[in-house]
């Protein structure tokens, strides 16, 4: 059975036939399946388009978060509810293709956990291409990943990814990768995009500097989340090793050519850097003992059973 997870956050006029289009094409590939809708935050859009879609009543349930809550909040909170093995989650719209929706889901069998969309031919304008590839790219370098498109917002998986993969906050467009980072099969599937919306041109700096944010907390958690010392302890002792070559410096030249330190800027400079270095390296030193005491009964592998 198939699941179609649908996470609105935007409430557009052709909703409804975004659904009766997802109904046909799920008919197509699945003989059993359910489509899901969680309005996140739009409001009680099954009162306003009842009558567009009343086709799909035994098919279509609906669940609704009052304030617009994350993606990953979602998505957690809608499994529960949902009864198939393969999961399709889609956007607030249809953004590739009727054929390519359906080989996704298709591409599904048992031996690929996670089907990544990679957009081909895209629709939208030169420039959002552009700080695509940029922010792709930085994800490649930063996780370590040969994949190539994180924006699309289709991604096909099996229930048990979704179960025992940790999302939180808007790391559901990094799936893929930190289902790799477990043990799960990950392909890559090229996909014609059918139709873009959203902000076009420059978005506000709170959004760049939220993207970098979740670029840095991927890296930290598919390289870092069990061993949080080795991180900190790094940068701590970067951070120190430069106080201390400040300092070294500063007690040369009084030692040698007599330049007093005591009223030098650098000198507190240096001191403020050595502190901050040891502040860094007792958050990685707190965060090793936490992760022991509360992670270890986690399981953060899978494995797969051949017989």
């Amino acid at each position: 059975m198939v699941s179609a997870i649908v996470v609105l956050e935007e409430l557009y006029p052709d909703f409804p036939d975004f659904l009766l289009n997802l109904d046909r094409v799920l008919s197509t590939v699945e003989k059993d399946y359910e489509i899901i809708v969680v309005a996140n935050g739009t409001g009680n859009f099954y009162r306003s388009f009842q009558h567009r879609i009343s086709g799909l009543n035994h098919r279509l349930r609906a669940f609704e978060f009052g304030t617009p809550m994350a993606q990953a909040v979602c998505l957690k909170a809608v499994i529960h509810e949902c009864r198939g093995e393969v999961l399709a989650i889609f956007g607030s719209y249809q953004q590739l293709t009727d054929e390519s929706m359906a080989e996704c889901i298709r591409s599904a069998h048992d031996s690929v956990d996670v089907i990544s969309p990679r957009r081909q031919n895209r629709v939208d304008p030169s420039f959002n291409q552009l700080q695509s590839r940029m922010f792709n790219w930085l994800v490649r370098r930063f996780a370590g990943t040969d994949l190539q498109d994180f924006s699309c917002t289709v991604k096909v998986c099996r229930r048990q990814v979704l179960e025992e993969t940790e999302l939180y906050a808007n790391m559901f467009r990094f799936l893929p990768v930190l289902a790799a980072a477990r043990g799960f099969v990950v392909r890559e599937l090229p996909v014609v995009h059918y139709q873009e919306r959203g902000k076009t041109g420059f978005y506000k700096p709170a959004a760049y500097a939220g993207r970098i944010l979740d670029i840095f907390t991927l890296f930290f958690n598919t390289r870092f989340s069990r061993k949080p010392l080795r991180f900190f302890s790094t940068v701590g002792m970067g951070f120190s090793l430069a106080g201390l070559l400040v300092l070294a410096f500063l007690f040369v030249q009084r030692l040698f050519f007599g330049i007093p330190m005591g009223n030098r800027p650098l000198l507190f400079f240096s001191l403020f850097v050595m502190i901050v270095g040891v502040l860094v390296f007792s958050a990685g030193l707190l965060g090793e003992i936490i992760t022991f005491t509360n992670g270890r009964h986690k399981k953060e592998y899978v494995i797969e059973k051949e017989i």
